[in-house]
């Protein structure tokens, strides 16, 4: 199932097409993005106004911030704005205020309750409390936990996958036998941790590419702490290092910015993932040294989001009929400077994912 939503038109997708009583040719492309984002049909105003409390893990971070916007452009285009009472909190990274804040909407007895990114990994009283409380509770990109009637995200398996054996793939065409590396390492959220794995699996199947070194970081701080260690490694390794290894685009910006101040960006890449509008565009940059992402759609998560709660919550229809499994994965392009890096009006979730270059060139060619 989780493999298959990374590709727009795979069978996970129309088998969630189908959940959604629509078929797949009604939402084929961007119609995917205009029916998340509330501008078809399917999004008409129904249902009872809805009392919704959101909570975020951390305001800061771009990923909320886009996954709130994307919210908040849903909730106004359905119209649904002018009828629900949203409140939106941030525990600005602390696990314990995101505790407390769940804690305050279960008590305002809020209708939903949905999560932003939340550690919930360190929320088991809230959790609990949530299932006595019986409020319909949804989360984006947490990790799925219950009682969460769905967590959507995309699939980190599959992304640090993509981006990881990118990496490879580019070292071999630099003509590489024997290769160096350092990796940023994010055990914090079940995201970048399990790209991280995917990671050392696949240098697991690599062995000539070493692993030179690797700094665990936490959210606090994370940009200072990865240019201090890129800026470490650049000293002790100099000439030696070929490519570092970063669990999302933030870091990887502050690794960039290091290897440009060594003027070694000719020398050494970064890649990174979540396909950050900052990220890309810098990548426009022919000499800019992190040369692959995978844009995640955070703004269709908030979107559908609200969509889910509009459909459970407002319209009173069954969870598991709109929500057959419980982590509803988003596909996210791997995307590759100079390649298929979309213009700065484009959203990334419009993207055209590396993979699917190739197919359209085979099935052109078999088309004639």
């Amino acid at each position: 199932m989780e493999n298959d939503t990374q590709y727009p038109d795979g069978a996970s997708r129309r088998a969630l097409l189908r959940g959604l009583g629509l078929g797949a040719a009604a939402l084929a492309g961007p119609k995917l993005a205009q029916f998340a984002l509330g501008s078809t049909p399917a999004h008409a105003a129904e249902g009872k106004p809805v009392k919704l409390a959101v909570v975020a893990q951390q305001m800061a971070a771009q990923s909320d911030q886009r996954a709130w916007a994307g919210f908040q452009q849903w909730l106004k285009t359905t119209g649904l704005d002018k009828t629900w009472q949203v409140t939106q909190t941030d525990a600005k990274g602390d696990p314990g205020a995101l505790v407390s804040q769940i804690e305050d909407a279960i008590t305002a007895k809020s209708d939903a309750i949905m999560v932003l990114f939340g550690t919930l990994t360190a929320a088991h009283s809230a959790l609990a409390d949530l299932d006595r409380s019986k409020i319909p509770f949804f989360s984006l990109d947490s990790g799925w936990q219950a009682p969460a009637l769905a967590d959507i995200t995309s699939n980190n398996w599959v992304m640090g996958g993509a981006f990881g054996q990118y990496m490879v793939e580019r070292l071999l065409a630099d003509g590489k036998k024997k290769a160096n590396i350092c990796a940023i390492i994010a055990n914090f959220h079940h995201g970048t941790r399990k790209r991280g794995k995917v990671m050392k699996a696949i240098l697991g199947e690599n062995e000539w590419i070493s692993l030179k070194a690797e700094r665990v970081i936490q959210y606090e701080g994370f940009f200072e702490t990865t240019q201090n260690a890129v800026n470490d490694w650049l000293t002790r390794y100099g000439d030696e290092l070929d490519a570092i290894w970063c669990p999302w685009d933030e870091p990887a910006m502050a690794a960039a910015e290091v290897i440009q101040a060594h003027k070694l960006e000719h020398k050494v890449f970064v890649v990174g993932c979540d396909g950050h509008p900052t990220a890309l565009e810098r990548m426009r940059n022919p000499d800019y040294p992190l040369v692959a992402t995978c844009a995640q759609a955070f703004e269709l998560w908030g979107a559908y989001g609200g969509w889910m709660v509009n459909e459970i919550v407002g319209k009173g229809r069954s969870a598991k009929k709109v929500v057959p499994v419980p982590t509803v994965n988003f596909p996210a392009p791997l995307l590759v400077k100079g390649v298929n890096i979309p213009p700065a009006d484009k959203p990334t979730y419009d993207a055209t994912d590396l993979y699917y270059i190739y197919r359209d060139r085979a099935v052109a060619g078999m088309k004639g």
